[in-house]
């Protein structure tokens, strides 16, 4: 695993390859209290939790300025069925027709008054 700094915008990503050097996982961005690679299920990632956390609960971001500082990459003991964690909620898709708000949208189904 590898962790990469974007001294543009002071954020961290990491990146995961297996035992024969594939990649399997590039630029991922670290997010304070949640689990690194937790969207993907596959059998050649690391089974343990791997958290960047501060565990004073100060810090609101990792960044440059807070990586192995106050923030460090953990290994989460959590209990197996994740309470007391943060886990990311997929935005869901929009199923209704165009918004009202501008002018931008486009009427795909040919049924709006736009």
């Amino acid at each position: 695993m590898e962790i990469d700094l974007n001294k543009f915008a002071n954020f961290l990503t990491a990146s995961l390859w297996d035992a024969d050097g594939n990649a399997l996982v590039n630029g991922e961005k670290l997010v304070i209290n949640q689990r690194l690679f937790a969207s993907l299920n596959s059998n050649d990632f690391p089974i343990e939790d791997i958290v960047p956390m501060d565990e004073s609960d100060q810090e609101i971001e990792c960044n440059g300025d807070n990586f192995n500082d106050t923030v460090k990459l953990t290994f989460d003991d959590r209990p197996a069925d994740g309470n007391g964690f943060d886990t990311p909620i997929a935005d869901s898709n929009e199923t209704s027709n165009a918004d009202s708000d501008d002018e931008t949208d486009i009427d795909l189904a040919g049924d709006s008054d736009e």
